[in-house]
């Protein structure tokens, strides 16, 4: 940025002629001068030149780039000097509104190219229609020629294909396209080589065989693709023949010249590669003959920022470690990983308990009788000392400081089922006698399906809850002052963490663990402490593409009896019951986990998984239609352009 801003001030001090022509912002001048800066720098600088607004993916803040000019240039030759930069490091800018933008990698940019041609440096697709030659092999004949994140589609219904590449390249593609549809007898072959770089080898056979007499030789033409080190060649069947003998000639010689290789990573980590490569190195120096000793050992760095590879290395050491490069710059598939838990259960409780009193008061001689159990409601002896005079307690005049007054409402409150009581005076006698019946039947039934997708061979987790303040200690001081309490956070809710690994038979082998944990209550009416119930597993386990396997669960089944008595009257056949209150529980719960990997190898795949889930939100969304002002596909639109899969799917 101080560059930039130093290269303004000179040039603003340098050309005073030009003041009327800078206040157009279209037709000032800019210089770009940042040496190995972080990208979002250079996205500010042209954010405040072009007066766009930038909306930035998270892979690119970590790019560092190099813009180096010394010539000032247009507020239009600026932002495509951007562009350039983002595709040099893997990047793409997609148009989201007026004067907006996105910044995502390519690979994502891919599927979002649209069809106008907004400037060189965008992916746009385009649909050729072909009269006579084949779709399909004209598809394979251009494929090579794209960019390494272009898409080429045939459809041999309709005889077209569908091209999605920068727009730089897009008029050398419709013309080899052209050419092809157009002289269906020409042929049209490809040759991968080992040794010699593509450019060259085009240019050679371009100056040996495209020229005759200082002419251009018609209907003769040599492309390259630097991606795949191929060329593709074009003409009349000697010629065509000819010019492949020749380079596969040239490509069997031994190289002599090319010891030194730059290789762009497309999905493989260039600092993960490195260490590979080093061993290798080594081990082939070590087997190497004793008349090779005097040969120079392989020399491998990386360039992080834009990932990748430069080995300097005999021909033979050059061409296996670009076989190993090639090999392992894959793309990986991805695994989506649904469990499934189900968790049911049925709690019953039966209580039954009778309660009797018999008391006197003032000068009565009847003797105080009754029952009361800490099981049955409401509680005989409050309701009994309710009805007592409510000076009792007092100094002969009634001031409502009865305290059994308050217990017996609480006691009432408390009541659950059925309540059947009789009571009354006798003159000075009491009595009073209650039966509570209660019967209660809980069933729950508890679905859940966390999912999340993540590479082969990597980690993904996903956490669904809340952070639950549990305490770990507490201290008074003297006289009860200063007190505190310290606190530790734990996370409650549903958790899942899987690494998945695909064999070659698309069996997959997942190290999974599955957690669920929810805050049952507290320990007591006085204690603050929680409770948290958590059942977990961790395990491996095998499962094929898209099979449903059970990880794990639990079947339990309790019963519980209770009695509380009189000794003695209450083992009183049937007339007992009236000396006893008595409660019977069961539980029983159901506790199921099952898991389903789905294996994502392509675009296809990818727009299927999301597809199943995006629609069934829609689906959940039109069943509530009445419900919701802004629809998913709407809001969608307005963030991201277009909803991520198509409607229909």
């Amino acid at each position: 940025m101080k560059h930039f801003m130093t290269a303004l001030a000179v040039l603003a001090f340098a050309a005073p002629a030009t003041h009327a022509e800078m206040q157009s912002p279209q037709s000032a001048r800019h210089v770009l001068s940042l040496d190995d800066v972080e990208i979002t720098a250079l996205i500010d600088d042209v954010s405040i030149i072009t007066g766009y607004t930038f909306i930035l993916h998270p892979d690119v803040a970590r790019t560092r780039v190099t813009v180096l000019s010394q010539a000032p240039m247009t507020t239009d030759e600026v932002f495509q000097v951007f562009l350039s930069t983002l595709r040099v490091h893997g990047f793409a800018a997609i148009p989201a509104g007026k004067g907006v933008y996105r910044i995502v990698p390519e690979q994502l940019a891919v599927g979002e190219a649209g069809v106008a041609n907004t400037g060189p440096n965008t992916f746009i697709t385009q649909v050729f229609r072909l009269e006579t030659f084949g779709a399909v092999e004209a598809a394979q004949m251009v494929k090579p020629l794209v960019d390494a994140q272009g898409q080429v589609v045939a459809n041999s219904r309709s005889n077209s294909v569908v091209v999605v590449d920068y727009a730089s390249n897009m008029p050398r593609i419709r013309n080899i396209i052209a050419e092809l549809d157009e002289d269906d007898s020409s042929d049209v072959r490809s040759l991968a080589l080992k040794s010699v770089p593509s450019r060259e080898m085009a240019q050679l056979l371009t100056d040996l065989l495209g020229t005759r007499d200082g002419n251009p030789v018609p209907n003769f033409e040599v492309s390259s693709s630097p991606t795949s080190n191929s060329i593709v060649v074009r003409g009349d069947n000697a010629l065509v023949t000819r010019a492949l003998k020749v380079a596969s000639d040239l490509d069997a010689e031994e190289p002599t010249r090319d010891n030194l290789r730059v290789m762009q990573l497309n999905n493989a980590k260039a600092e993960e590669i490195l260490p590979v490569l080093e061993k290798l190195a080594a081990t082939m120096a070590e087997q190497t003959g004793p008349a090779e000793t005097t040969a120079p050992r392989a020399t491998i760095a990386h360039h992080a920022e834009s990932n990748s590879l430069i080995i300097s290395a005999q021909p033979d050491t050059l061409l296996a470690m670009q076989r190993v490069v090639d090999a392992l710059d894959q793309r990986r598939a991805q695994v989506l990983v649904e469990a499934i838990i189900v968790e049911m259960s049925d709690d019953t409780a039966r209580e039954l308990g009778v309660q009797f009193l018999l008391a006197g008061q003032g000068d009565s001689t009847t003797p105080l009788v009754g029952t009361n159990f800490s099981r049955s409601a409401p509680n005989l002896l409050a309701l009994a000392g309710a009805l007592i005079n409510e000076d009792i307690f007092g100094d002969g005049e009634s001031d409502g400081s009865n305290p059994f007054q308050q217990a017996a409402i609480s006691s009432l409150l408390g009541v659950n089922g059925t309540l059947l009581g009789i009571g009354g005076q006798s003159g000075d006698t009491l009595f009073g006698a209650v039966i509570n019946a209660v019967e209660e039947d809980t069933n729950s039934r508890v679905l859940s399906k966390p999912f999340n997708m993540t590479l082969d061979n990597g980690t993904s987790s996903l956490l669904v809850g809340q952070n639950v303040p549990l305490t770990s200690g507490e201290v008074l001081g003297s006289d009860n002052s200063n007190p505190f309490r310290t606190v530790q956070r734990e996370e409650v809710g549903v958790k899942l963490e899987v690494t998945p690994r695909i064999s070659s038979d698309d069996t997959i082998r997942l190290d999974i663990f599955q957690e669920v944990s929810s805050v049952f209550g507290q320990v007591g009416n006085v204690s603050p402490d929680l409770i948290l119930n958590t059942r977990n597993i961790s395990t491996s386990v095998l499962a094929d593409d898209g099979e449903i396997i059970v990880l794990g669960g639990l079947i339990e089944q309790t019963e519980s009896k209770q009695s509380s008595k009189v000794p003695f009257l209450g083992d009183i056949p049937v007339a007992g019951n009236l000396f006893k209150s008595e409660g019977r529980g069961g539980t029983r719960t159901n506790l199921m986990v099952f898991i389903k990997p789905t294996i994502v190898r392509d675009r296809e795949d990818a727009a299927r998984v999301t597809a199943r889930s995006y629609n069934y939100i829609r689906a959940q969304e039109l069943l509530r239609e009445d419900e919701v002002n802004v629809s998913l596909d709407e809001f969608l639109g307005q963030v991201l352009s277009e909803p991520p899969v198509p409607q229909d799917q």
